[in-house]
């Protein structure tokens, strides 16, 4: 299985590249993908049209119910059971999804984020699915957490104010620091000027990243958001579509 986690500053585009990854997987059938909204903010199901979607933090209220009602059950009993239903739920056209949801309480996302590790690492012991995508939380502090400590390819997606490129720095540090398991790490480029790119790539070239392009303006990509659509939606044509299209074939 490949674990992927799309990263970067807020606003930087990272939640529309996650999902225009997943479109194309989906669309060249390359296997059973759960898809992961690691970000709080819970942007990337309204990209992709999932209404309702199954969350880690209603998951983690009916195990501590179950806890209570039945003690004599263990916890890996429980987390089981409740696992294998939140799938069933949560498959959407090709992919199942899970979403991080809303913490315990203001700034606390503790238990979610333990409940997160164990997603993980239930689905790598089960070994069920072929890629596992994670929009993750804006900024580093996950990383810190060890919520994306254990996946395969790091895709940062930055403009090229300091700012985001700082980031690329940032996560590279904290990531060392925590002895994050992080085999590659690629950068794309979205919402540069066309002479900006050039800052980028040589971020990226400077730090061991691998520059992947640059993610295109797309009006399709408006029109979707204001029609209600979703990335399913594009046409074949699509720019941003395109684009990913020859991200994934660099990446494999």
């Amino acid at each position: 299985m490949r674990i992927i986690g799309f990263f970067g500053k807020g606003g930087t585009g990272k939640t529309t590249l996650t999902a225009l990854v997943l479109r194309e997987l989906v669309k060249r059938r390359m296997g059973e993908i759960l898809v992961v909204d690691a970000d709080p903010n819970e942007c990337l199901a309204s990209v992709l049209g999932v209404d309702r979607p199954s969350r880690l933090s209603d998951m983690l209220l009916k195990y501590k119910r179950q806890r209570e009602q039945s003690p004599e059950l263990t916890g890996i009993d429980i987390f089981q059971n409740l696992f294998d239903t939140l799938l069933v739920e949560g498959e959407h056209e090709g992919y199942d999804m899970l979403v991080m949801g809303r913490g315990e309480g203001t700034g606390c996302y503790c238990a979610v984020n333990s409940l997160l590790l164990s997603v993980f690492a239930k689905t790598i012991d089960d070994e069920h699915y072929d890629y596992l995508l994670m929009d993750c939380e804006a900024g580093v502090e996950h990383i810190a957490r060890k919520t994306s400590a254990e996946i395969n390819d790091a895709v940062i997606v930055t403009d090229a104010s300091k700012v985001s490129l700082d980031t690329l720095e940032r996560i590279k540090a904290v990531a060392s620091e925590v002895s994050a398991r992080i085999e590659t790490y690629y950068v794309v480029a979205n919402r540069c000027r066309p002479d900006m790119l050039s800052r980028v790539e040589e971020t990226a070239e400077r730090l061991g990243f691998r520059y992947l392009g640059a993610l295109p303006d797309d009006p399709n990509l408006a029109e979707i958001a204001y029609e209600g659509k979703t990335v399913f939606d594009l046409p074949e044509d699509s720019p941003a579509v395109q684009a990913v299209e020859k991200f994934l074939d660099a990446y494999n």
